[in-house]
């Protein structure tokens, strides 16, 4: 299980979603995170079983998967396979938020973006699973959690040594989105 659910793309009322040429983006900037969070943890290449995830996009989300301001939104669901229980993690990317804050820039800032987004996500699944920290945790430790995944990302984008992942770096810092663009 794994890999991106995106394909037929259908509209949300009241919120722009990726066209297709922007989908084809999410999936190239998925592969790439794919490849660096594998890397780095010396983990079998994602998706795979031991890591399972999902990739959905604006029109596959749920009500409860929507989050306003986010990049994207980390939902953990519990489902029944015949060896018992096992978690399933669900990335679901906000088109629109994405899509505000690339208004005006080429596609490799998009997909720049996306492969910050995708990875940082993909730090959380395998921390998650390895149970080195706990979807449940309290606030507090959820804001550490934060930190250090945003830490472990842009340590991996640096070590890719792409001009526009340090561009994003430059840009966002610590926390990834600054104030004044969390309000657009």
């Amino acid at each position: 299980m794994g890999g991106p659910g995106f394909g037929y793309h259908r509209p949300v009322a009241g919120r722009k979603g990726f066209d297709l040429h922007q989908l084809g983006l999410v999936a190239q900037a998925l592969q790439r995170s794919e490849l660096l969070v594998a890397g780095f943890y010396r983990i079998p290449m994602l998706p795979c079983r031991q890591y399972p995830y999902e990739v959905v996009t604006l029109a596959d989300l749920g009500p409860d998967e929507r989050a306003s301001g986010a990049l994207a939104h980390l939902v953990v669901y519990e489902r029944q396979r015949r060896q018992g229980s096992e978690h399933l993690y669900r990335v679901c990317l906000q088109d629109d938020v994405i899509l505000r804050r690339v208004v005006g820039e080429q596609d490799d800032w998009l997909t720049a973006l996306l492969v910050y987004v995708l990875t940082h996500e993909l730090v959380h699944v395998v921390r998650f699973q390895r149970a080195e920290q706990s979807y449940a945790a309290s606030r507090r430790s959820r804001r550490r959690e934060e930190d250090e995944v945003h830490r472990i990302t842009l340590e991996l984008l640096e070590q890719a040594r792409d001009p526009r992942w340090e561009r994003l770096h430059e840009l966002y810092g610590n926390p990834v989105v600054p104030a004044h663009l969390v309000q657009g």
